[in-house]
């Protein structure tokens, strides 16, 4: 036998305080309070999550496998733009870029907008086309 519960919030007991809220109309959770993890450290749910990744191909030909990634442009030799599908809220996010090479000495983001950043590949021979993979953390707008 199937059940189904039907609620807008979830509360600690004997308190007024939410735990968990639903939206009705948009089919939005909200959660007020942080989650805890292993031993005692707690995150905060919203903040805790990346907010786009991708693994792009060598020359910015194209994207493998991506969250929150629309597009992706190679702008020059070892240099590619990668625009969000829902902007981040201001340009001070974080990004860890991570190539796919060992001939690379160097992977780094710059160039942030609130629509998207470039990642950059250099090697001993200068900037190389590689294989890209992102990860980004901050506010969605």
């Amino acid at each position: 036998m199937v059940s189904t519960l039907k609620l807008t919030k979830i509360q600690i007991p004997n308190s007024d305080s939410d735990v968990l809220s639903f939206n009705s109309s948009t089919g939005i959770m909200t959660f007020h309070k942080d989650i805890q993890g292993e031993g005692t450290a707690t995150t905060n749910l919203q903040q805790g999550l990346a907010k786009a990744w991708s693994r792009t191909l060598a020359n910015g030909e194209g994207i493998e496998d991506s969250f929150n990634i629309a597009t992706l442009t190679d702008t020059a030799t070892g240099k590619q733009f990668h625009t969000f599908t829902n902007a981040m809220n201001n340009d001070d996010y974080a990004i860890h870029v991570t190539n796919i090479n060992d001939n690379v000495e160097q992977s780094w983001a710059d160039g942030e907008t609130v629509n998207g950043f470039r990642s950059n590949s250099y090697g001993s021979s200068g900037f190389e086309d590689e294989k890209h993979s992102i990860t980004t953390f901050g506010d969605l707008a």
